[in-house]
This record gives C-alpha cells, structure tokens and sequence, in this order.
C-alpha cells in the first residue's frame, strides 16, 4: 500500500476515535488537528496547486460558505489556532501550516470532493479542519488589542507567503497540537500507521508549561457512564478494579489499557473518557478516579507550546518546522 494510500486510509479509519475538544479560536488550550473525513491523499496531483488567491471556507455553525482572500484566511486561522502573544517566529511556523494543511486540502478535494463541504474548500471546524476566526469574532476575542494583534500576524504570514512543508514534493498533513509531555506523539500510535515525517521528537519546553500537568477526579458512577461508551465494554465487580493493567509506550503515551475484561488503545480510553491527553496515570479513592494527565492534545506533529519555546530560545521558524517535521522540506511556489 502505498505511503499517501495508507495516509488516507487511517486518517479516515480513525476520524472517530480521536477526542475532539473543540474549543473554537482556542487550539493552543487542547483543541485538536486537522483530520479528513474522506479523500485518499495520495490521489492528489504530483503538482502543488497554486490556486490560492481566495479560499472557500465553510462557516460550520452558520451553515454557510464565504470566500476570503488568502491572507485574511491565514489571519483567520492564526487568530484561531495560536495565542497571538506568542512569537513571532512560533507564529511564522504556524502560518506555514495553516498554508500546508490549505494545500493538503485542496489536494484532496481536487480527486475526490466532500459534498458534506458544499463546495467549500475546507471547513472552520477545527475538529475536523483548522479553525478560523472572521474579522468580528477576531474584535470579539481581542477587543482593543485586535489592530496591534492582526498587525503581527500580518507579518508573520507575510514573511511565510508562499512557503509551503512538503514530503517527497506534496504538501504534508499539517498535525499540531497545544502542548505534551516533553516528547511529541508518533503518528503511528495514534493512528496505527507509520507516517514518515510524524514521529516522536523530544519538545523540552513543553514541560514548563503551567497547563502540562493537570488532575481531574471522575466519580465512579460518572467513570461507568462514559465507560459504557467503548465498544463490548461490560464493568462488574468493585469499581475500584474496572481498571486494570496500562501499557504504555516509550514517550509516555498509553498504546494499551484494561478496562473490564476488553483492553482499548489510550486513545479511545480517552475519547470516551475526555481526557486532557493519553499521557496519564489515575489513582483510586474516596469513591473516585484521580487521573493526572501530561500535555494537552494527541501530541503529534508541531507542538505549539514548544514552538514558542523553541522561538524564544532562538530558533528560526524553519528550524522549528523541521524539528517537528521529521525530513521535510519547505519549498517555495
């Protein structure tokens, strides 16, 4: 099977098991990474379209398309995706996956269209795309700060115009997600399939996050409700023992986890659990589950957080990308 046919593949197997905590314009606090609902990406033309003066965008609340001019798109996104205090440099890095992940989809769209879209060229969903703030929800979020923010976003999109990651000279699924543990996710454990530029790398400046480590306590009743929601999964005995063994890989993140007598990948556990990552410990008492978690998001691809990081300790937008790109390249078009 071919690398893109695979690609496609596990994207589309899985749209609906990753956790989707979607809190719009606010990915840099968990939300999660583009995904394709449908399309085989390796259908898409050897040739980068370029045809990206304005772009369609389906509105989703609203149920509605606009077309925008490509830097407002990207400005929109922007607003959407990362805090716009961050730096410069971690917003350039971001624009060049906001215009990637534009390109990826065209691509995809360009072979095999998704109606659900309307003829749109993606979506404003970020659970299933990538966000977009228009210009009043930008004001809404900024209030008196929305000139100087979108000035320097401007930039940062200015500076990145026409540069695009590319793998074997297509434009690669951009995967980003807010913060991990100090070690991004690999592609493979979330979606069970080698993907060559999405594998693990260390992100060190993650870790100084105040958000990274979180705990949250489930009651057991409240567990058994959202535990009901895995596939064959039957609970008896003390609740105390509902869970058992947890496996885990070599980051950190959990790959395996009994529940009841079905094991389930960490992934699922906390879809349906809604767990801040699957990076996560839990421990039972007074009648509940204390599950403390690292990171925010599936953790593969750019980490935002470490973006920042990584900016502010001097590296360049480029070095950025190919940090958390495993052997990319960035053409320009």
């Amino acid at each position: 099977m071919g690398f893109y046919k695979l690609l496609a593949f596990l994207i589309a197997l899985t749209v609906m098991l990753t956790p989707l905590l979607s809190l719009k314009g606010t990915r840099s606090h968990g939300t999660e990474i583009p995904k394709e609902s449908t399309s085989e990406a390796d259908k898409q033309s050897d040739k980068i379209n370029k045809d990206t003066g304005r772009v369609k965008v389906l509105l989703k609340e609203e149920n509605k398309v606009i077309e925008v001019e490509l830097n407002e798109y990207l400005l929109g996104v922007l607003a959407a995706e990362m805090p716009a205090a961050y730096h410069e440099e971690a917003l350039k890095a971001q624009a060049a996956t906001a215009y990637t992940y534009l390109l990826y989809r065209r691509g995809v769209q360009s072979e095999k269209p998704d109606a659900t879209l309307k003829g749109a060229d993606l979506s404003d969903d970020s659970s299933t795309h990538q966000g977009y703030l228009t210009p009043e929800e930008r004001e809404e979020k900024w209030g008196d700060k929305t000139k100087s923010y979108e000035k320097k976003l401007a930039e940062a999109i200015k500076s990145v115009s026409g540069k695009v990651i590319t793998f074997e000279g297509k434009p690669i699924m951009a995967a980003f997600h807010a913060i991990n543990s100090g070690v991004t996710n690999s592609a493979k454990t979330v979606w069970g399939g080698e993907v060559a530029y999405l594998q693990s790398v260390v992100s060190t400046g993650d870790r100084l996050s105040p958000d990274c480590t979180k705990t949250v306590a489930i009651k057991a009743d409240e567990l058994s409700q959202m535990l009901a929601t895995l596939e064959e999964c039957e609970l008896s005995g003390e609740d105390q023992d509902w869970i058992g063994e947890i496996r885990t890989t070599s980051s950190g993140y959990v790959s395996g986890i009994s529940v009841g007598s079905k094991e389930y990948t960490g992934i699922r556990f906390r879809e349906a659990t809604g767990l801040r990552s699957a990076v996560f410990t839990y421990e039972y008492k007074n009648g509940s589950f204390h599950f403390t978690t690292e990171g925010y998001g599936h953790g593969v691809g750019l980490s935002q957080y470490g973006a920042d990081y990584m900016a502010r300790q001097g590296s360049s937008w480029e070095e950025i990308i190919k940090h958390y790109y495993t052997g990319v390249e960035i053409e320009e078009i």
